[in-house]
Protein backbone atom coordinates (compact mmCIF):
# COMPACT_ATOMS: atom_id res chain seq x y z
CA UNK A 1 0.00 0.00 0.00
CA UNK A 2 1.27 3.43 -0.99
CA UNK A 3 0.49 6.44 1.23
CA UNK A 4 0.21 9.74 -0.67
CA UNK A 5 -0.08 13.14 0.98
CA UNK A 6 -1.74 15.26 -1.69
CA UNK A 7 0.26 18.45 -2.21
CA UNK A 8 -0.09 18.80 -5.97
CA UNK A 9 -2.85 18.77 -8.61
CA UNK A 10 -2.29 15.37 -10.25
CA UNK A 11 -1.63 11.80 -9.27
CA UNK A 12 0.47 10.24 -12.06
CA UNK A 13 -0.24 6.56 -12.78
CA UNK A 14 2.43 4.97 -15.05
CA UNK A 15 1.23 2.85 -17.98
CA UNK A 16 3.23 0.17 -19.79
CA UNK A 17 1.26 -0.89 -22.85
CA UNK A 18 0.78 -4.67 -23.14
CA UNK A 19 2.07 -5.25 -19.59
CA UNK A 20 -0.03 -7.44 -17.25
CA UNK A 21 -2.88 -5.47 -15.75
CA UNK A 22 -2.78 -4.43 -12.11
CA UNK A 23 -5.93 -3.62 -10.12
CA UNK A 24 -5.37 -0.30 -8.33
CA UNK A 25 -7.76 1.04 -5.71
CA UNK A 26 -7.60 4.41 -4.01
CA UNK A 27 -9.09 5.18 -0.58
CA UNK A 28 -9.13 8.18 1.71
CA UNK A 29 -6.98 7.64 4.79
CA UNK A 30 -9.69 9.42 6.81
CA UNK A 31 -12.34 6.92 5.68
CA UNK A 32 -10.85 3.59 4.65
CA UNK A 33 -14.28 2.19 3.80
CA UNK A 34 -14.80 4.81 1.08
CA UNK A 35 -13.28 3.79 -2.25
CA UNK A 36 -12.52 6.84 -4.41
CA UNK A 37 -11.13 5.24 -7.57
CA UNK A 38 -10.51 1.84 -9.09
CA UNK A 39 -8.59 1.04 -12.27
CA UNK A 40 -7.16 -1.94 -14.09
CA UNK A 41 -3.95 -0.64 -15.62
CA UNK A 42 -1.00 -2.24 -17.44
CA UNK A 43 1.52 -1.24 -14.81
CA UNK A 44 5.29 -1.31 -15.48
CA UNK A 45 7.18 -3.88 -13.47
CA UNK A 46 10.64 -3.51 -11.99
CA UNK A 47 13.14 -2.31 -14.59
CA UNK A 48 10.48 -1.33 -17.16
CA UNK A 49 10.03 2.21 -18.39
CA UNK A 50 6.42 3.39 -18.74
CA UNK A 51 5.07 4.41 -22.13
CA UNK A 52 3.19 7.32 -20.56
CA UNK A 53 1.48 8.36 -17.33
CA UNK A 54 -2.22 9.05 -16.71
CA UNK A 55 -2.82 12.32 -14.85
CA UNK A 56 -5.62 11.85 -12.32
CA UNK A 57 -6.79 15.27 -11.08
CA UNK A 58 -6.64 15.23 -7.26
CA UNK A 59 -6.64 18.97 -6.45
CA UNK A 60 -9.95 18.48 -4.62
CA UNK A 61 -8.04 16.19 -2.23
CA UNK A 62 -5.26 18.70 -1.43
CA UNK A 63 -4.31 18.42 2.22
CA UNK A 64 -5.70 14.88 2.43
CA UNK A 65 -3.90 11.56 2.54
CA UNK A 66 -4.75 8.89 -0.05
CA UNK A 67 -4.05 5.17 0.17
CA UNK A 68 -3.19 3.47 -3.14
CA UNK A 69 -3.54 -0.31 -3.00
CA UNK A 70 -2.26 -2.88 -5.47
CA UNK A 71 -0.65 -6.32 -5.41
CA UNK A 72 2.91 -5.08 -5.91
CA UNK A 73 5.73 -4.29 -3.47
CA UNK A 74 5.60 -0.76 -2.08
CA UNK A 75 8.83 0.16 -3.88
CA UNK A 76 7.14 -0.56 -7.23
CA UNK A 77 3.93 1.23 -6.29
CA UNK A 78 6.16 4.19 -5.44
CA UNK A 79 6.40 4.85 -9.16
CA UNK A 80 3.02 6.54 -8.68
CA UNK A 81 3.89 10.18 -8.06
CA UNK A 82 2.41 13.67 -7.75
CA UNK A 83 2.80 16.54 -10.22
CA UNK A 84 1.42 20.02 -10.84
CA UNK A 85 1.15 19.53 -14.60
CA UNK A 86 -0.06 16.79 -16.94
CA UNK A 87 2.76 14.99 -18.76
CA UNK A 88 3.62 15.76 -22.37
CA UNK A 89 1.11 14.32 -24.87
CA UNK A 90 1.87 11.60 -27.38
CA UNK A 91 3.83 12.65 -30.49
CA UNK A 92 2.27 12.51 -33.95
CA UNK A 93 -1.17 13.79 -32.96
CA UNK A 94 -3.17 15.71 -35.58
CA UNK A 95 -3.30 19.49 -35.35
CA UNK A 96 -6.92 20.38 -36.18
CA UNK A 97 -8.53 17.02 -35.39
CA UNK A 98 -8.85 16.43 -31.68
CA UNK A 99 -7.20 13.30 -30.32
CA UNK A 100 -6.46 12.21 -26.74
CA UNK A 101 -3.12 13.17 -25.24
CA UNK A 102 -2.61 9.44 -24.63
CA UNK A 103 -4.92 6.44 -24.54
CA UNK A 104 -8.15 5.53 -26.30
CA UNK A 105 -10.92 7.86 -27.54
CA UNK A 106 -14.33 7.10 -28.98
CA UNK A 107 -17.76 8.83 -29.01
CA UNK A 108 -17.97 12.63 -28.66
CA UNK A 109 -20.09 13.53 -25.61
CA UNK A 110 -21.50 16.65 -24.01
CA UNK A 111 -20.91 19.01 -26.94
CA UNK A 112 -22.06 22.45 -25.80
CA UNK A 113 -21.37 26.06 -26.69
CA UNK A 114 -20.83 28.40 -23.74
CA UNK A 115 -22.24 31.91 -23.56
CA UNK A 116 -18.76 33.42 -24.08
CA UNK A 117 -18.30 31.47 -27.33
CA UNK A 118 -16.05 28.72 -26.02
CA UNK A 119 -16.87 25.24 -27.28
CA UNK A 120 -16.72 22.37 -24.80
CA UNK A 121 -16.29 18.76 -25.87
CA UNK A 122 -16.20 15.60 -23.81
CA UNK A 123 -15.56 12.13 -25.09
CA UNK A 124 -15.47 8.44 -24.27
CA UNK A 125 -12.01 7.88 -22.88
CA UNK A 126 -9.95 4.93 -21.71
CA UNK A 127 -6.78 6.55 -20.38
CA UNK A 128 -5.11 3.27 -19.32
CA UNK A 129 -4.55 1.79 -22.76
CA UNK A 130 -4.82 2.27 -26.51
CA UNK A 131 -7.78 -0.13 -26.77
CA UNK A 132 -11.38 0.15 -25.59
CA UNK A 133 -11.73 -0.31 -21.83
CA UNK A 134 -13.59 1.00 -18.78
CA UNK A 135 -15.00 4.30 -19.96
CA UNK A 136 -14.30 7.72 -18.48
CA UNK A 137 -15.17 11.14 -19.87
CA UNK A 138 -12.22 13.12 -21.17
CA UNK A 139 -12.57 16.85 -21.83
CA UNK A 140 -11.42 19.50 -24.29
CA UNK A 141 -12.18 23.11 -25.19
CA UNK A 142 -11.73 25.35 -28.23
CA UNK A 143 -12.29 28.93 -29.31
CA UNK A 144 -12.19 28.22 -33.04
CA UNK A 145 -13.38 24.57 -33.37
CA UNK A 146 -10.04 23.68 -34.95
CA UNK A 147 -7.44 23.95 -32.20
CA UNK A 148 -8.49 22.04 -29.12
CA UNK A 149 -6.94 22.19 -25.67
CA UNK A 150 -7.18 18.93 -23.76
CA UNK A 151 -8.51 19.25 -20.23
CA UNK A 152 -8.61 16.94 -17.24
CA UNK A 153 -10.49 13.67 -17.01
CA UNK A 154 -13.98 14.91 -16.21
CA UNK A 155 -15.84 11.80 -15.00
CA UNK A 156 -14.49 8.56 -13.52
CA UNK A 157 -16.11 5.13 -13.17
CA UNK A 158 -17.56 4.36 -9.75
CA UNK A 159 -19.46 1.65 -7.90
CA UNK A 160 -22.53 2.27 -10.10
CA UNK A 161 -20.80 1.82 -13.44
CA UNK A 162 -18.42 3.08 -16.06
CA UNK A 163 -19.24 6.37 -17.80
CA UNK A 164 -20.91 5.79 -21.17
CA UNK A 165 -22.05 8.38 -23.70
CA UNK A 166 -24.33 11.33 -23.17
CA UNK A 167 -24.88 15.01 -23.93
CA UNK A 168 -24.64 18.51 -22.49
CA UNK A 169 -27.00 21.46 -22.07
CA UNK A 170 -26.43 25.06 -20.98
CA UNK A 171 -29.35 25.86 -18.70
CA UNK A 172 -29.78 29.58 -19.32
CA UNK A 173 -33.39 29.38 -18.10
CA UNK A 174 -32.33 27.84 -14.76
CA UNK A 175 -35.02 25.24 -15.27
CA UNK A 176 -33.11 22.69 -13.18
CA UNK A 177 -32.35 25.11 -10.35
CA UNK A 178 -28.54 24.93 -10.38
CA UNK A 179 -28.22 28.57 -11.39
CA UNK A 180 -28.56 30.42 -14.73
CA UNK A 181 -26.03 29.14 -17.24
CA UNK A 182 -25.13 26.01 -15.30
CA UNK A 183 -23.92 23.21 -17.54
CA UNK A 184 -25.87 19.98 -17.24
CA UNK A 185 -24.38 16.74 -18.51
CA UNK A 186 -26.55 13.68 -19.06
CA UNK A 187 -24.72 10.37 -19.19
CA UNK A 188 -25.24 6.64 -18.93
CA UNK A 189 -23.87 4.92 -15.86
CA UNK A 190 -23.01 1.51 -17.29
CA UNK A 191 -23.13 -1.03 -14.51
CA UNK A 192 -22.56 -4.67 -15.35
CA UNK A 193 -19.74 -3.97 -17.80
CA UNK A 194 -16.19 -5.24 -17.42
CA UNK A 195 -15.18 -3.04 -14.45
CA UNK A 196 -14.88 -5.16 -11.25
CA UNK A 197 -16.23 -2.40 -8.98
CA UNK A 198 -19.61 -2.24 -10.75
CA UNK A 199 -19.99 -5.67 -12.34
CA UNK A 200 -23.28 -6.28 -10.49
CA UNK A 201 -24.89 -3.01 -11.65
CA UNK A 202 -27.26 -2.06 -14.48
CA UNK A 203 -27.48 0.75 -17.05
CA UNK A 204 -29.09 3.93 -15.71
CA UNK A 205 -29.25 7.57 -16.76
CA UNK A 206 -27.51 10.10 -14.51
CA UNK A 207 -26.73 13.82 -14.26
CA UNK A 208 -23.51 15.74 -13.61
CA UNK A 209 -23.42 19.53 -13.21
CA UNK A 210 -20.69 22.12 -13.76
CA UNK A 211 -20.73 25.59 -12.22
CA UNK A 212 -17.29 26.59 -13.59
CA UNK A 213 -17.79 26.49 -17.35
CA UNK A 214 -17.25 22.78 -17.74
CA UNK A 215 -13.81 22.52 -16.16
CA UNK A 216 -15.09 20.28 -13.35
CA UNK A 217 -18.21 18.12 -13.33
CA UNK A 218 -19.99 17.05 -10.16
CA UNK A 219 -22.06 13.88 -10.23
CA UNK A 220 -25.52 14.40 -8.77
CA UNK A 221 -27.06 11.81 -6.43
CA UNK A 222 -29.89 9.59 -7.57
CA UNK A 223 -31.24 8.54 -10.94
CA UNK A 224 -32.76 10.54 -13.76
CA UNK A 225 -34.09 7.33 -15.32
CA UNK A 226 -33.93 3.81 -13.92
CA UNK A 227 -32.97 0.82 -16.01
CA UNK A 228 -35.60 0.35 -18.75
CA UNK A 229 -33.86 -2.45 -20.64
CA UNK A 230 -30.41 -3.74 -19.88
CA UNK A 231 -28.30 -1.59 -22.19
CA UNK A 232 -30.43 1.57 -22.52
CA UNK A 233 -27.98 4.41 -23.02
CA UNK A 234 -26.74 7.60 -24.72
CA UNK A 235 -29.20 10.34 -23.64
CA UNK A 236 -29.30 13.36 -26.01
CA UNK A 237 -31.07 16.38 -24.47
CA UNK A 238 -32.29 19.61 -26.11
CA UNK A 239 -35.10 22.15 -25.81
CA UNK A 240 -38.14 22.06 -28.10
CA UNK A 241 -39.29 25.65 -28.13
CA UNK A 242 -42.54 25.06 -30.01
CA UNK A 243 -43.96 22.80 -27.29
CA UNK A 244 -42.16 24.49 -24.38
CA UNK A 245 -40.36 21.42 -23.02
CA UNK A 246 -37.00 19.71 -22.86
CA UNK A 247 -36.59 16.54 -24.88
CA UNK A 248 -34.42 13.47 -24.38
CA UNK A 249 -33.75 10.92 -27.12
CA UNK A 250 -32.54 7.62 -25.65
CA UNK A 251 -31.35 4.34 -27.13
CA UNK A 252 -33.12 1.29 -25.68
CA UNK A 253 -32.02 -1.96 -27.36
CA UNK A 254 -31.75 -3.56 -30.82
CA UNK A 255 -33.35 -0.96 -33.14
CA UNK A 256 -35.55 0.64 -30.47
CA UNK A 257 -35.38 4.21 -29.20
CA UNK A 258 -37.47 6.35 -26.83
CA UNK A 259 -38.48 10.02 -26.56
CA UNK A 260 -38.91 11.69 -23.14
CA UNK A 261 -40.22 15.15 -22.13
CA UNK A 262 -39.39 17.27 -19.11
CA UNK A 263 -40.45 20.71 -17.81
CA UNK A 264 -37.34 21.10 -15.64
CA UNK A 265 -34.51 18.94 -17.05
CA UNK A 266 -34.82 16.66 -14.02
CA UNK A 267 -38.16 14.82 -14.19
CA UNK A 268 -38.77 12.89 -17.41
CA UNK A 269 -41.86 11.27 -18.91
CA UNK A 270 -41.69 8.89 -21.87
CA UNK A 271 -43.89 9.96 -24.79
CA UNK A 272 -42.80 7.56 -27.53
CA UNK A 273 -41.02 4.31 -28.26
CA UNK A 274 -40.03 3.88 -31.88
CA UNK A 275 -38.26 1.26 -33.95
CA UNK A 276 -35.92 2.48 -36.68
CA UNK A 277 -34.70 -0.29 -39.02
CA UNK A 278 -30.96 -1.05 -38.76
CA UNK A 279 -30.33 1.98 -36.55
CA UNK A 280 -28.80 1.63 -33.11
CA UNK A 281 -27.24 3.64 -30.26
CA UNK A 282 -26.14 7.29 -29.96
CA UNK A 283 -29.39 8.99 -31.06
CA UNK A 284 -29.62 12.64 -31.99
CA UNK A 285 -32.64 14.65 -33.05
CA UNK A 286 -32.44 18.10 -34.61
CA UNK A 287 -34.33 20.41 -37.02
CA UNK A 288 -33.13 21.66 -40.40
CA UNK A 289 -34.86 23.99 -42.83
CA UNK A 290 -34.99 23.29 -46.56
CA UNK A 291 -36.67 25.73 -48.95
CA UNK A 292 -38.42 27.38 -46.01
CA UNK A 293 -39.80 24.09 -44.65
CA UNK A 294 -38.74 22.71 -41.26
CA UNK A 295 -37.86 19.03 -41.14
CA UNK A 296 -36.47 16.94 -38.30
CA UNK A 297 -33.59 14.50 -38.57
CA UNK A 298 -33.31 11.46 -36.30
CA UNK A 299 -29.69 10.29 -36.32
CA UNK A 300 -28.05 7.07 -35.11
CA UNK A 301 -24.46 5.99 -34.61
CA UNK A 302 -23.70 4.42 -38.03
CA UNK A 303 -24.54 7.75 -39.76
CA UNK A 304 -28.00 6.32 -40.52
CA UNK A 305 -30.64 9.03 -40.47
CA UNK A 306 -34.38 9.44 -40.91
CA UNK A 307 -36.06 12.66 -42.05
CA UNK A 308 -39.55 13.43 -40.78
CA UNK A 309 -41.57 15.56 -38.38
CA UNK A 310 -41.47 16.08 -34.62
CA UNK A 311 -44.19 17.73 -32.52
CA UNK A 312 -42.46 17.64 -29.14
CA UNK A 313 -43.95 14.26 -28.23
CA UNK A 314 -43.43 11.98 -31.22
CA UNK A 315 -41.05 11.71 -34.16
CA UNK A 316 -42.62 10.49 -37.41
CA UNK A 317 -40.27 9.31 -40.20
CA UNK A 318 -41.40 10.42 -43.66
CA UNK A 319 -38.89 8.58 -45.83
CA UNK A 320 -36.71 5.46 -45.61
CA UNK A 321 -33.39 5.36 -43.80
CA UNK A 322 -30.44 7.04 -45.50
CA UNK A 323 -26.69 6.97 -44.82
CA UNK A 324 -24.67 10.16 -44.40
CA UNK A 325 -21.09 8.90 -44.84
CA UNK A 326 -19.37 7.04 -47.67
CA UNK A 327 -17.70 4.57 -45.30
CA UNK A 328 -17.99 3.30 -41.74
CA UNK A 329 -15.04 5.18 -40.27
CA UNK A 330 -17.16 8.05 -38.95
CA UNK A 331 -19.31 6.96 -36.02
CA UNK A 332 -21.44 8.18 -33.10
CA UNK A 333 -21.64 11.81 -34.29
CA UNK A 334 -23.29 14.35 -32.03
CA UNK A 335 -24.51 17.92 -32.59
CA UNK A 336 -23.61 20.87 -30.39
CA UNK A 337 -26.12 22.20 -27.90
CA UNK A 338 -26.70 25.95 -27.85
CA UNK A 339 -25.05 26.43 -31.24
CA UNK A 340 -27.04 29.34 -32.63
CA UNK A 341 -27.77 29.68 -36.35
CA UNK A 342 -26.37 26.35 -37.54
CA UNK A 343 -26.31 22.63 -36.80
CA UNK A 344 -22.75 21.59 -35.99
CA UNK A 345 -21.76 17.93 -35.79
CA UNK A 346 -18.61 16.07 -34.66
CA UNK A 347 -17.94 12.39 -35.38
CA UNK A 348 -15.53 9.88 -33.90
CA UNK A 349 -13.23 8.62 -36.66
CA UNK A 350 -12.55 4.93 -36.07
CA UNK A 351 -8.93 4.76 -37.21
CA UNK A 352 -6.67 1.85 -36.20
CA UNK A 353 -3.87 2.44 -33.73
CA UNK A 354 -0.87 2.08 -36.10
CA UNK A 355 1.61 1.80 -33.21
CA UNK A 356 0.84 5.16 -31.61
CA UNK A 357 0.34 6.07 -27.94
CA UNK A 358 -3.21 7.16 -28.77
CA UNK A 359 -6.14 5.70 -30.66
CA UNK A 360 -9.09 7.62 -32.08
CA UNK A 361 -9.52 11.03 -33.72
CA UNK A 362 -12.47 13.41 -33.95
CA UNK A 363 -13.61 14.87 -37.25
CA UNK A 364 -13.35 18.55 -37.97
CA UNK A 365 -16.77 19.90 -36.87
CA UNK A 366 -19.19 19.83 -39.80
CA UNK A 367 -22.10 22.12 -40.62
CA UNK A 368 -25.18 20.13 -41.61
CA UNK A 369 -27.84 21.28 -44.04
CA UNK A 370 -30.73 19.57 -45.81
CA UNK A 371 -31.35 19.41 -49.54
CA UNK A 372 -33.79 17.76 -51.91
CA UNK A 373 -32.62 15.09 -54.32
CA UNK A 374 -34.19 12.33 -56.42
CA UNK A 375 -34.81 10.20 -53.29
CA UNK A 376 -36.31 12.91 -51.09
CA UNK A 377 -34.44 14.84 -48.41
CA UNK A 378 -30.69 14.38 -48.06
CA UNK A 379 -28.13 15.69 -45.60
CA UNK A 380 -25.26 17.82 -46.82
CA UNK A 381 -22.17 18.34 -44.70
CA UNK A 382 -19.22 20.65 -45.03
CA UNK A 383 -16.35 21.68 -42.78
CA UNK A 384 -17.25 24.40 -40.28
CA UNK A 385 -16.84 27.93 -41.65
CA UNK A 386 -13.99 28.50 -39.18
CA UNK A 387 -11.78 26.35 -41.43
CA UNK A 388 -11.98 28.85 -44.30
CA UNK A 389 -10.94 31.65 -41.95
CA UNK A 390 -7.82 29.71 -40.92
CA UNK A 391 -6.70 28.80 -44.47
CA UNK A 392 -3.70 30.64 -45.96
CA UNK A 393 -3.11 30.01 -49.71
CA UNK A 394 0.30 28.68 -50.71
CA UNK A 395 1.91 29.10 -54.12
CA UNK A 396 2.91 26.28 -56.40
CA UNK A 397 1.83 22.66 -56.51
CA UNK A 398 3.70 21.31 -53.51
CA UNK A 399 1.71 20.79 -50.33
CA UNK A 400 3.21 22.23 -47.14
CA UNK A 401 3.51 20.15 -43.99
CA UNK A 402 0.13 19.33 -42.49
CA UNK A 403 -2.47 20.48 -41.94
CA UNK A 404 -3.42 21.64 -45.42
CA UNK A 405 -6.49 21.81 -47.66
CA UNK A 406 -6.74 20.96 -51.36
CA UNK A 407 -9.63 22.43 -53.37
CA UNK A 408 -10.60 21.88 -56.99
CA UNK A 409 -13.63 22.09 -59.26
CA UNK A 410 -13.52 18.95 -61.41
CA UNK A 411 -15.21 19.56 -64.80
CA UNK A 412 -18.09 17.30 -65.80
CA UNK A 413 -16.20 16.20 -68.94
CA UNK A 414 -12.92 15.41 -67.15
CA UNK A 415 -13.33 11.66 -67.70
CA UNK A 416 -10.92 9.61 -65.59
CA UNK A 417 -9.45 11.84 -62.89
CA UNK A 418 -6.50 11.17 -60.62
CA UNK A 419 -5.70 13.30 -57.57
CA UNK A 420 -2.24 12.46 -56.25
CA UNK A 421 -0.89 13.83 -52.97
CA UNK A 422 1.56 12.83 -50.21
CA UNK A 423 0.13 9.87 -48.36
CA UNK A 424 -2.61 8.93 -50.79
CA UNK A 425 -4.48 9.03 -54.06
CA UNK A 426 -8.04 9.72 -55.20
CA UNK A 427 -9.49 8.44 -58.49
CA UNK A 428 -12.77 9.57 -60.06
CA UNK A 429 -14.72 8.39 -63.11
CA UNK A 430 -16.77 11.45 -63.96
CA UNK A 431 -18.85 9.65 -66.60
CA UNK A 432 -19.82 6.77 -64.32
CA UNK A 433 -20.11 8.78 -61.08
CA UNK A 434 -17.80 6.44 -59.19
CA UNK A 435 -14.41 6.73 -57.53
CA UNK A 436 -11.92 5.34 -55.07
CA UNK A 437 -10.31 6.95 -52.04
CA UNK A 438 -8.07 4.62 -50.04
CA UNK A 439 -10.27 1.67 -49.09
CA UNK A 440 -13.48 3.62 -49.81
CA UNK A 441 -15.66 3.27 -52.90
CA UNK A 442 -17.31 6.56 -53.87
CA UNK A 443 -20.57 7.29 -55.63
CA UNK A 444 -21.70 10.71 -56.89
CA UNK A 445 -23.87 12.29 -59.56
CA UNK A 446 -22.34 11.55 -63.00
CA UNK A 447 -22.02 14.09 -65.77
CA UNK A 448 -21.85 17.11 -63.45
CA UNK A 449 -19.04 19.35 -62.28
CA UNK A 450 -17.75 18.13 -58.95
CA UNK A 451 -16.44 20.48 -56.24
CA UNK A 452 -13.71 18.73 -54.24
CA UNK A 453 -12.19 19.55 -50.85
CA UNK A 454 -9.58 17.43 -49.10
CA UNK A 455 -8.25 18.08 -45.58
CA UNK A 456 -4.89 16.51 -44.74
CA UNK A 457 -3.76 16.26 -41.14
CA UNK A 458 -1.45 13.95 -39.25
CA UNK A 459 -3.13 10.52 -38.97
CA UNK A 460 -6.21 11.45 -41.03
CA UNK A 461 -7.66 12.71 -44.32
CA UNK A 462 -11.21 14.03 -44.78
CA UNK A 463 -12.72 14.20 -48.29
CA UNK A 464 -15.81 16.23 -49.27
CA UNK A 465 -17.32 15.94 -52.76
CA UNK A 466 -20.22 17.70 -54.42
CA UNK A 467 -20.54 20.54 -51.90
CA UNK A 468 -21.00 18.09 -49.06
CA UNK A 469 -23.04 15.39 -50.79
CA UNK A 470 -20.23 12.87 -50.15
CA UNK A 471 -18.08 12.67 -47.03
CA UNK A 472 -15.26 10.13 -46.64
CA UNK A 473 -12.54 10.11 -43.96
CA UNK A 474 -9.47 7.87 -44.35
CA UNK A 475 -6.37 7.07 -42.34
CA UNK A 476 -2.99 8.59 -43.17
CA UNK A 477 0.06 6.44 -42.51
CA UNK A 478 2.64 8.72 -44.11
CA UNK A 479 5.18 10.33 -41.78
CA UNK A 480 5.10 13.52 -43.86
CA UNK A 481 2.30 15.20 -45.80
CA UNK A 482 4.54 17.71 -47.55
CA UNK A 483 5.29 17.18 -51.23
CA UNK A 484 3.98 17.29 -54.82
CA UNK A 485 0.26 17.40 -55.58
CA UNK A 486 -1.33 16.87 -58.99
CA UNK A 487 -4.89 16.77 -60.33
CA UNK A 488 -5.25 15.38 -63.86
CA UNK A 489 -8.10 14.32 -66.10
CA UNK A 490 -8.72 13.35 -69.71
CA UNK A 491 -7.85 16.85 -70.86
CA UNK A 492 -4.68 17.11 -68.81
CA UNK A 493 -4.07 19.15 -65.67
CA UNK A 494 -7.03 20.43 -63.66
CA UNK A 495 -6.49 23.67 -61.69
CA UNK A 496 -6.46 23.40 -57.91
CA UNK A 497 -5.47 25.43 -54.88
CA UNK A 498 -3.54 24.49 -51.75
CA UNK A 499 -3.90 26.22 -48.41
CA UNK A 500 -2.05 25.87 -45.15
CA UNK A 501 -4.23 25.79 -42.03
CA UNK A 502 -2.83 27.97 -39.27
Amino acid sequence: MLTVSVTKDYLLIPVKLRAPKLLLTVFSAEDREKKLYEWETPFPRAGEEPDYSVAVPVRRHRGETLLVCGSLPDEELARITLADERPAPAPGRPVIHFSPENGWLNDPNGLVRLSDGEARMYYQYHPFGVEWGPMHWGSASSRDLLHWEAGDIALFPDRDGTIFSGSGWRDDENAAGFGPGALLFYYTCAGGTQAPWSRDGVFTQRLAVSADGGRTLEKQPGLLLPNLVHDNRDPKVFRHEASGAYIMALYLAKNDFAIFRSPDLIHWEQTQQLTLPEAWECPDLFPLTVEGEEKWVFWSADSFYFVGSFDGWRFTPEQPRRTAYANRIGYAAQTFAREEGRVLSVAWLRLPNAGRRFTGVMSVPMELTLARDAEGYALRMYPCRELSGAMKPVSGTDAPEAPWVLQADVPADAGSVCVSFPGGELTLDMDAGTGRFGETSLSFAPGKALPLLLIADYAVFELYLGSGAVYAPEQNLSSSLAGPVSVTGAGGRIPFTLSKVD
